[in-house]
């Protein structure tokens, strides 16, 4: 299997663990010194950005990628995408979708995330 093909079925497995919490899956796929960046230049690092994703509030129907590229060069890659989540909250559907940007690294043979960015996707 190729190196794209790899990432894009790891970058569709963090949207699933996402989607299910599981911050163990999660956590063995981030790269030492990971860095999240979300909107209005809030970052966080690895242990932040696992209890966010244990606190999103109510129900998470799915979370999963509608579109994602892959441009890999060595032992780098750059991912971009959609991601689309729904949830149910204080009894309101939630449709968000986001544009994201991951940087993967290889280490020891294994694609680690390095640092992640998500954003609201313009609207249609």
């Amino acid at each position: 299997m190729s190196d794209e093909a790899i990432l894009i079925e790891l970058a569709h497995a963090v949207a699933a663990a996402i989607g299910r919490r599981d911050v163990g899956l999660l956590a063995g796929v981030l790269a030492p010194a990971f860095t999240h960046r979300g909107d209005g230049g809030v970052t966080a690092d690895a242990t932040a950005f696992l209890d966010g994703i244990r606190a999103i509030p109510g129900e998470i129907a799915f979370v999963r990628l509608e579109r994602v590229d892959a441009d890999v060069s060595g032992d780098s890659a750059m991912l971009t995408g959609i991601q689309h989540a729904r949830l149910t909250h204080d009894g309101q559907r939630i449709d968000d979708r986001r544009g994201f940007a991951d940087f993967f690294v290889k280490s020891d043979g294994a694609w680690k995330l390095r640092a992640a960015a998500d954003f609201p996707a313009a609207s249609a």
